[in-house]
């Protein structure tokens, strides 16, 4: 009989080929072994089903269930959570490299009854930034050589009876984004969130088609899910609210007469200090001109679609 918890991974797929064989390989390199992997491929229309069959083996522990049809990131997450045995449910994303002991490191806080759920360090390097295009540049600008903690489904750990207690990922309201931020909330009302030193790597896919049109659907996807978390009730603080919808506010106080100057030198300074290390290492490059000018209408994408997630209730991008 096994002593400890029964541990399940839960990873859910979308066009990941390009990552996933490094993500799997550092996945089987850990100290501690998990008990099974089910992998939920969501109607991916690359070659990420051959490139998880080159990577397992039949022998290794894993299950990969297939949607003919897209349903969405936390609709997936579900899906493999209901299929697991595990106690422990650890949710991996497609785009990762995992520290040898960063599965042991992330479900050791479990010894306490009252921990629900653990969370990881992710980095990222700026050597793999350099390799991204212009706009992926620009996009991850904001992450580029730094390290941030948190539940953001990358490398998570959660106690299976509590996701059962309230309800899974919301899928009715968050298809793509925000379902982390929800599940937080939830899970902080009947225990403890531990942080870990579990740390990854974010790698994500480098796609040179990447561009412009992306990065706006992007942010209008994370602004939709914002607005949504804000009318459910999940962004209590008000300096959480500063911190989330800056963007918002610098554009709203434009219509205030009394704050109307510093708005305006808040957006001048924010169109070039939010991609600075694009203006450093990408000087040569022409598009670096239209940049601020970009930077300052997705303040505007923002604006709407916070709006609309508010409005609505529900991210669906």
């Amino acid at each position: 009989m096994k002593n400890g918890p029964i541990v399940s991974l839960v990873m859910p797929v979308r066009n990941g080929e390009s990552t996933l064989k490094k993500t799997l390989e550092s996945l089987m390199g850990q100290t501690k072994k998990f008990d099974e992997l089910i992998i939920v491929d969501d109607a991916s229309s690359d070659g990420s089903v051959q490139a998880i069959k080159e990577s397992l083996s039949e022998e290794q522990n894993y299950h990969l269930i297939r949607n003919d049809v897209w349903i969405g990131l936390a609709a997936a997450y579900n899906r493999g959570i209901r299929a697991a045995k595990g106690t422990l449910i650890i949710t991996l994303h497609q785009d990762i490299l995992l520290n040898k002991d960063a599965l042991e490191k992330l479900i050791a806080p479990f010894k306490d009854e009252r921990v629900v759920a653990s969370t990881h360090i992710v980095a990222h390097p700026m050597e793999i930034w350099t390799r991204y295009n212009f706009w992926q540049k620009c996009f991850f600008a904001r992450l580029a050589g730094k390290n941030y903690a948190g539940i953001d489904g990358k490398f998570d750990c959660f106690r299976k009876s509590a996701l059962e207690k309230v309800g899974l990922f919301d899928s009715v309201h968050f298809k793509t984004a925000g379902e982390d931020g929800d599940l937080v909330y939830k899970l902080g009302k009947i225990g403890e969130i531990a942080q870990t030193q579990a740390r990854i790597i974010h790698l994500h896919k480098i796609d040179p088609r990447f561009s412009w049109k992306d990065i706006i659907r992007k942010q209008a996807q994370y602004s939709e899910a914002q607005g949504a978390l804000f009318a459910r009730g999940r962004i209590g603080k008000i300096s959480n609210l500063a911190k989330i919808f800056f963007r918002e506010i610098m554009l709203i106080t434009l219509i205030i007469p009394y704050l109307r100057v510093i708005s305006i030198l808040l957006i001048l300074f924010y169109s070039f200090f939010y991609t600075k290390i694009v203006f450093a290492m990408e000087y040569r490059n022409k598009r670096i001109l239209v940049l601020p000018f970009f930077n300052i209408f997705l303040l505007f994408v923002s604006l709407i679609f916070s709006l609309k997630g508010f409005v609505h209730g529900k991210q669906r991008i």
